[in-house]
């Protein structure tokens, strides 16, 4: 199962899975530098970074966006 990190609240990172599911991951459980929009998956006991997926979803947010403001 795969999330995406919404945002940070004191000592955890409220994650979304699935689109539908929010829950609150501690701190501790995330591999070091995870961040907001960083889409996340459990390996090991550990809440690992996607690095593919979350750039190919960075791109297509920013593809989405690319003409809103013109």
């Amino acid at each position: 199962m795969k999330g995406i990190i919404d945002r940070f609240e004191g000592d955890f990172a409220v994650v979304e899975f699935d689109g539908r599911q929010i829950r609150d991951i501690p701190k501790s459980e995330l591999a070091p530098g995870a961040k907001e929009g960083d889409v996340i998956f459990l390996a090991n006991g550990k809440y690992q970074v996607d690095l593919a997926e979350t750039l190919q979803r960075k791109t297509e947010i920013s593809k989405l966006t690319e003409n809103m403001w013109e």
